[in-house]
């Protein structure tokens, strides 16, 4: 029986946050009519060594919430084959991928939920007119994602290429003024420039959906159609660097992809991975991507660029004294190379 939303939940090695993070996912949706029904949930463990899958077994027993499948792994496949194999088995209209280390803010996934619902579905005008400004097929809807202190978080970030990565590989997305004005994959510089005050503005604005080429994993949610059209997560990229690819293939298929400022997920933030295999993830996902879905001449010059960027981070952590985060962008340099 097909349901209307389901929820996914890649685990490991984080029972407590995982837990905690079940816990605010089904007390929304039992406050929502819409949902409490309607929704199913799987629990993806990837090899967990901390006792994850007992205590989320109890913890299931304990809520009595029937609608969950838990999918026990035997080693850690990543993040992408681990979402894919509960989004071969998911039954809802709209699939919510939402990290281990999060907590859902009060309505958040029947917001989500609705928008998808009310906003026009017309694939005949988002195919002859792509346009950044104008959401006619909406296929990933993120909520608006906050720091533990309730302050925003970086989300998402402009369309892959040469200069958005050139931007954030040499800190330009982070100067004062012009900064939120430049493409850069992530817009850390421009996020930050996005005060509460004007996050507020935007909240009182009824379906003010904020449009972006990509948003992160941690919270996104997809149209199955989208699914069936573009594929699943890409296995072959183990972590970091998935949603971006992703998305890159929704946009392709003329799918608009944006936050909405009055859903809000809180995210503690690498919970699950260590700044070294972030930073790592990101350099190899950077150079996949490009073999990927780019010409073999800007393979050449991302090259170029990232050597340039993590050049620049051995040098700085180095005289700052940062010795750890030093040591890591030399590993980086021998993945460009």
């Amino acid at each position: 029986m097909s349901k209307l939303l389901s929820v996914i939940i890649v685990s490991y090695n984080t029972q407590d946050l995982t837990i905690k993070s079940l816990e605010s996912l089904i007390a929304d949706i039992r406050t929502s009519d819409l949902l409490k029904n309607d929704t199913e949930i799987f629990v993806v463990d990837n090899h967990s060594q901390d006792d994850s899958v007992s205590a989320i077994k109890k913890f299931f027993s304990k809520v009595k919430f029937a609608d969950y499948q838990l999918i026990v792994n035997q080693k850690n496949l990543g993040f992408a084959r681990a979402n894919n194999q509960a989004l071969k088995k998911a039954s809802g209209q709209y699939l919510l991928l939402l990290n281990s280390d999060t907590v859902v803010k009060k309505g958040a996934c029947e917001t989500l939920v609705k928008t998808f619902i009310d906003v026009p579905d017309e694939l005949v005008t988002a195919a002859t007119q792509d346009s950044d400004k104008i959401i006619d097929y909406l296929g990933i809807l993120s909520p608006t994602l906050l720091n533990p202190d309730g302050s925003l978080q970086p989300q998402g970030g402009s369309s892959l290429s040469l200069l958005a990565v050139f931007n954030q590989m040499f800190f330009l997305d982070d100067l004062p003024l012009i900064g939120k004005h430049l493409p850069s994959t992530q817009q850390t510089g421009r996020s930050r420039h996005l005060s509460r005050e004007k996050l507020q503005l935007k909240q009182n604005q009824q379906h003010q959906l904020i449009p972006k080429a990509w948003v992160a994993g941690t919270a996104m949610m997809i149209r199955k159609d989208l699914i069936t059209r573009i594929g699943y997560l890409d296995p072959n990229i183990f972590m970091y660097g998935e949603d971006q690819e992703f998305c890159l293939r929704a946009k392709h298929h003329h799918f608009d992809i944006a936050v909405h400022p009055q859903a809000e997920v809180m995210h503690w933030g690498s919970a699950s991975s260590s700044s070294k295999s972030a930073i790592l993830g990101e350099f190899q996902s950077y150079l996949y991507i490009w073999k990927k879905h780019f010409p073999a001449y800007q393979l050449r010059i991302l090259r170029w660029i990232l050597r340039a960027g993590a050049g620049i981070r051995v040098l700085f952590y180095r005289l700052t004294g940062n010795r750890r985060q030093a040591t890591i962008y030399l590993e980086a340099l021998k993945i460009i190379k």
